[in-house]
Parts: C-alpha cells; structure tokens; sequence
C-alpha cells in the first residue's frame, strides 16, 4: 500500500507535469501562430512599401527623362533665338544703309521705305525688339557708342544725337547692339 501509494503520487505529478507540459505546448503553438500571422502581415507591409519605392523610382526616372527633354528643348530655343537676332542684325544693317541711301537720292524711295519701316515696326514690338536710331535724344552710353563729336554753339543741342551712322537695338529690354552715333558737343567742351 506505501508502494502503490508512492506510486499514486508518482503518477499524479506525473499528469500534473504532462499536463503542464501540454498546456506550455498549447501556449507555444498559439504564440507560434501569432507570431506567423504578425510575420504575414510585415511580409504584406514589406511588399507594399517595395512596390511603392518602385513607383517612386520609376517616376522619378520618369521625371528625369522629362528634365533632359526640357533642358534640351531649352537649349535648342536659346540657340534659336541667337540665330533670330542675328537675322535682324543683319536685315536691320541692310535696311538701315538701304534708307540711309534712299534717303539723299529718290524721295518715292524713301517714302517707300517709311512705310515698309511703319509696317515692320509693330512686328519687331510684339517680338520685344526696339530700335536705337532717333537723332536729337540726350546720348545715353548705355544705348549710345559715341564714334565721332560734331561741335555746335548751340546750348540745347549739347550732349544730343545728332547723326546714326548704326543703329542699334533693345531685346525684351537688355541692350543686344548699341547704335554708333555722332554727338553734339559745345565748342571748347569735352563728352
């Protein structure tokens, strides 16, 4: 009877430890599966966050390529326009020298290219060109490349424009050519 007694025992703690050991089984499966299923979740987290990294990458790729495309097409206006104002230097020499010679030798001529000069005028103003070539304003060194002095006694006359041997032009208002132009000068000053 102590034996089987002993033994009685012996088996209780026995179930008792097997029982433990079954509900720590239990308790691990379950952690186990938790932890599964929060692994999961970070796996969907992870993929979402990779898939939106390379839409970012592919846009910013994408932009990229936009910018070269702009900074190019950039490029190819400026030269452009460089090419076009140097079209009008030269159409607006010939033309000038053109009015210049018109002007001491046929008057249907010179009237004829005043109004050629009226019609072309608007157009060179919608493209934001503006001559220099009026006689008679105060010389402005910024506008004005003084090539020669004409002396004069008269007062009001002084430091003025009085002939254009070249004139120059404004584009979208910064000085491109200045004109070259004589300047009056009162007898015994210096400009």
């Amino acid at each position: 009877m102590f034996f089987k007694k002993k033994e009685e025992a012996f088996f209780e703690r026995m179930e008792e430890k097997l029982k433990n050991l079954e509900d720590g089984i239990a308790a691990g499966n379950r952690q186990s599966e938790e932890l599964t299923e929060k692994i999961g979740r970070l796996q969907t987290t992870v993929q979402k966050h990779d898939m939106a990294m390379e839409d970012l990458l592919e846009e910013w790729e994408e932009k990229r390529s936009d910018e070269k495309v702009v900074k190019e097409r950039f490029r190819e206006l400026e030269q452009n326009e460089s090419r076009l104002l140097a079209l009008f230097e030269t159409y607006q020499e010939q033309f000038w020298s053109l009015k210049r010679f018109a002007d001491t030798k046929d008057q249907a001529w010179s009237d004829q290219i005043a109004l050629m000069e009226q019609s072309l005028d608007r157009c060179r103003r919608l493209c934001g060109i503006d001559v220099i070539d009026r006689c008679g304003e105060m010389v402005d060194y910024d506008l004005h490349e003084v090539i020669q002095i004409t002396e004069t006694k008269d007062a009001e006359q002084d430091r003025r424009v009085a002939d254009i041997y070249g004139c120059g032009y404004l584009y979208r208002g910064k000085v491109k050519k200045k004109a070259r132009v004589a300047v009056y000068q009162m007898t015994g000053q210096e400009t």
